[in-house]
């Protein structure tokens, strides 16, 4: 690991906190859209209903961002996976403009 931080590398990546936000809400709707086609329309209303999704959607790239700082630098992520992710987030963002 070089050492860079989370916020060093969403530098490097051209990433701001937005583009992160996006990508993740991305990800939240596929996994909605699953659910619903596995799971039926139900589970997702009571998921809605309870405010579990609600949660999940309540400042999700500042938790994103504190989890990847600390995973980081406990050496339980190594950066050639965070690098992955964020290129992952760098697609979603061209295709969001």
């Amino acid at each position: 690991m070089t050492g860079m931080t989370v916020t060093e590398l969403l530098d490097e990546y051209n990433l701001s906190m937005d583009d992160v936000r996006w990508s993740l809400a991305n990800k939240m709707a596929e996994s909605i859209g699953h659910s619903i086609k596995t799971e039926g329309t139900d589970t997702v209303a009571l998921q809605i209903w309870s405010g579990t999704i609600g949660d999940a959607l309540y400042d999700m790239e500042e938790r994103w961002l504190r989890d990847r700082d600390d995973r980081l630098a406990r050496s339980i992520l190594d950066e050639g996976h965070l690098r992955d992710e964020l290129s992952g987030m760098v697609l979603d963002k061209a295709r969001r403009y």
